[in-house]
């Protein structure tokens, strides 16, 4: 088996803990899932990361938010576009596919689960190795978090199954 190209890595909370890789991730799931996909930014933005292989690897993406949208069996907790923290559910899918980039697929195909729950399908598997290894020789870097990690230092909050956009804290 090939030697993992990731490294662990306390899991991210926020934006500014974001690898390039990371970011973009994050950025693209967020713009695809609210409808902001045409956008031409994020297509420029794949573009250049991802070179010749930027259109496909954005599409594989698509199919993958696009399949979650209508296959996952829970609701899948997003922040807004801009928002500077990152929910459980974002840091799943960047363990997800840092999993992928790793060719740890066992552990890939646990956090589909769960992102799902439900066995996935073989369009979540194939989308994020996709994904995973255009990001890889681009040298954007996904980072396998520690296992240890702690949970989510501010989790969602719900009011009538809707969540609450967090509040913005001022500084001391």
């Amino acid at each position: 088996m090939a030697e993992p190209r990731t490294f662990a890595a306390p899991a991210p909370t926020r934006l500014s803990d974001l690898l390039r890789g990371e970011h973009t991730l994050i950025w693209a799931i967020r713009a695809l899932a609210f409808g902001a996909g045409g956008c031409p930014l994020l297509k420029r933005q794949f573009a250049d990361c991802c070179g010749p292989i930027g259109t496909e690897t954005l599409n594989a993406l698509t199919v993958f938010v696009h399949e979650l949208g209508l296959h996952g069996r829970r609701k899948v907790t997003l922040c807004v576009p801009g928002s500077y923290v990152l929910s459980c559910d974002e840091r799943l899918m960047l363990a997800l596919f840092a999993a992928a980039q790793a060719e740890d697929y066992g552990r890939m195909e646990a956090h589909l689960a769960w992102l799902l729950a439900d066995a996935p399908r073989p369009p979540f598997g194939a989308a994020a190795c996709l994904v995973a290894q255009a990001f890889a020789m681009n040298d954007l870097t996904l980072r396998v978090p520690d296992e240890g990690a702690a949970e989510d230092p501010i989790p969602p909050r719900y009011e009538d199954g809707v969540i609450v956009p967090f509040p913005m804290r001022a500084s001391a």
